[in-house]
Parts: C-alpha cells; structure tokens; sequence
C-alpha cells in the first residue's frame, strides 16, 4: 500500500490492487479446501456406514429367507399334524366301534358254540341210549363216553361220570 502512494505508477497500483486483493481470495480458496476435506471425510464416513448397512442388510435378507422356510415347513408340518389328528379321531371312534361290534359277535359265537355243543352232546346221548328207555345202562355208558370224547371242546371226567 505503501509503495503505492510513494510511486503512484500504474503497474505498482495495479500490483498493489491485485496483490491486496489476492490475500482475501488465497483466504476464501482455503476455506473452500477444508469445506472439501470435510466434505470428503463426511462422504467417507457415509460411505462407510452406507457398506455396513449393506452388508447387514444381506445378513437380515439371509435371516428373512431361512425364517420364510422355516415357516413355510412349520406350516406344512401343522398341516400334517391337523390331518393326522383327524384321521386319528376317526380311527379311534371308527376302532373303538369295532371292538364293541368284535365283542358282540364273540358273545353270539360263544354262546353259539355252547348251544352247538350241547345241542351235539344230547344227540350222542340220545344216540347212545340203544334200547330207548332213557336211561343209560352200564354197557350203553362205555358207548357214551367214547361218542362224548370224541366232541371238540367237550372234556370229560370219565370217573366223575361213571360214579353220577
């Protein structure tokens, strides 16, 4: 400024102005330069942060995916559980009425089987009685008792019935 004044030469003044005026903007350029850096280390940052999200949000996607199947199994396996929980339902009630249905038919077979039994137990005794007094003699007893051990689900006592 100085030099300026003592020269008052256009290219001083000029040199003067310029220089003068470069000061500010050697100012305002390194301002801009940490607004850059700043702004670069903040893009870093953020980018930083922005591939961290990224990388978890993979991580959450394979979660998502393996619990989507999970449930998709779950839910199938429900399906299953609820078919055959029916089917067992009906099985049992379906079980359960043929066991009463086998009962009543053992019943009637057994009784059966002893109205058989009997009914072919007096035919031999009948049989047995020759002379058809209906008594059964000492000789017609040795008839009766072979006729009589010979009937599936008969058994005898051969004493208690010679000593009746």
């Amino acid at each position: 400024v100085a030099a300026m004044i003592f020269e008052q030469s256009p290219i001083v003044i000029v040199a003067g102005v310029l220089s003068s005026a470069l000061g500010p903007y050697a100012y305002y350029q390194q301002t801009r330069l940490t607004d850059i850096a700043a702004l670069k280390e903040t893009h870093e940052a953020v980018q930083r942060e922005v591939n961290r999200l990224e990388t978890e949000n993979e991580r959450l996607s394979q979660s998502v995916q393996t619990l989507a199947s999970s449930v998709e199994r779950l839910e199938d396996v429900e399906q299953a559980l609820d078919v055959i929980t029916a089917t067992q339902g009906q099985n049992v009630s379906l079980f359960e009425e043929q066991v009463a249905e086998n009962r009543n038919i053992l019943a009637k077979m057994q009784n059966n089987l002893k109205a058989n039994v009997l009914q072919n137990l007096l035919s031999v005794i009948i049989r047995s009685d020759t002379d058809g007094d209906f008594q059964i003699s000492p000789t017609e007893q040795d008839e009766l008792i072979k006729r009589v051990q010979t009937i599936n689900g008969v058994e005898l006592h051969e004493d208690r019935f010679r000593a009746a």
